[in-house]
């Protein structure tokens, strides 16, 4: 892989170039570069999440809850196991996780109308305002760290990503029919 004079180089430029990447069969070290730059950017932004919700008092994963219930819509409610199903949680780990909020002030366990033996998790007021206070500070923080980038350059890097996240999606989706086909044989 060359580069134009002109560019930068970052690290993952000096890696490319080192002699051990030499005979790997089917490296193609431009696809190396788009890969480890991804993952090097998603775990700096990972990281930089982690700050601002820190800086707000909350985790990642109990902003994640706060955010499922959120996109509920008014009133910001859903059963326990449906909050587990959407963050990807055992019920377990959901209810440790609520009981953390709950003690927090930042949601409430309600009796589910339709379900006796049911719950429903409710975002407070309290919640409510910390998922809208410290996403705004993760917003701005995104900002500025695609601040370098061009209006045009984003369009671009969303275009591109857009594709690559497609391609993946339809190879999740045969994969997922697969199963389903092989499944009802």
């Amino acid at each position: 892989m060359t580069m134009k004079k002109s560019e930068e180089r970052d690290h993952i430029d000096e890696w490319l170039e080192e002699d051990w990447l030499q005979g790997i069969p089917n490296l193609d070290l431009a696809v190396e570069g788009i890969i480890h730059r991804m993952n090097g950017l998603t775990r700096r932004i990972r990281k930089s999440h982690r700050d601002v919700l820190a800086q707000h008092g909350l985790t990642w994963e109990e902003w994640e809850v706060l955010g499922a219930l959120r996109r509920a819509g008014p009133p910001y409610r859903r059963s326990a196991g449906e909050l587990a199903k959407r963050t990807e949680l055992s019920s377990g780990a959901m209810t440790s996780r609520l009981d953390k909020l709950e003690e927090a002030n930042l949601v409430k366990r309600l009796r589910d109308p339709d379900d006796r033996r049911g719950v429903q998790i409710e975002l407070t007021e309290a919640g409510l305002e910390k998922w809208l206070e410290s996403t705004g500070a993760e917003a701005e923080r995104e900002a500025l760290e695609l601040a370098t980038l061009s209006k045009t350059e984003k369009e671009q890097l969303n275009a591109l990503l857009r594709r690559l996240m497609r391609e993946f999606e339809r190879r999740e989706g045969e994969e997922d029919s697969t199963v389903v086909r092989f499944g009802s044989d």
